[in-house]
């Protein structure tokens, strides 16, 4: 129980602080937050435009939350999955989750910031975050 709990009251603490945040947003001049993501316009059908959202890991980022050189983790990232390197680093799964997922959150919240995400689209994306977080840290590299 305590394993499904605290990861889905970390997600809707997400969601309501970016609320919190974009509404308060809105009224002030924000700052710019460097953006890791990519976001592209595709054209689909009669000119409607489909906004793509992918969020591109900083690497460099990941290997100092594990302590180790980027080399160090692509070479650990060959064999084992993130939780895998995380217990081999001493690293609690929970805090590889709510790393992952507050680098998710951020990535989105500038998205949001900038106009390039509408809230449709966050709310969808935080739906399935917790669900794509897990399966990222489980995920090893297929030969």
């Amino acid at each position: 129980m305590k394993k499904i709990l605290y990861p889905s009251i970390v997600v809707m603490f997400l969601i309501s602080i970016f609320l919190y945040n974009s509404i308060s947003a809105k009224s002030q001049t924000s700052e710019s937050i460097e953006n890791p993501s990519h976001i592209e316009k595709k054209d689909e059908g009669k000119g409607e435009g489909r906004v793509v959202f992918n969020y591109k890991k900083d690497f460099k980022s990941l290997a100092n939350f594990f302590n180790l050189t980027e080399n160090e983790y692509f070479q650990m990232r060959e064999e084992k999955s993130m939780i895998e390197i995380a217990e081999s680093q001493g690293i609690n799964k929970d805090d590889l989750f709510y790393y992952l997922v507050a680098k998710n959150y951020e990535a989105l919240e500038s998205a949001y910031n900038k106009g390039q995400v509408d809230l449709h689209f966050v709310m969808d994306y935080v739906l399935y975050l917790k669900k794509d977080v897990e399966q990222e840290m489980q995920a090893k590299r297929e030969d």
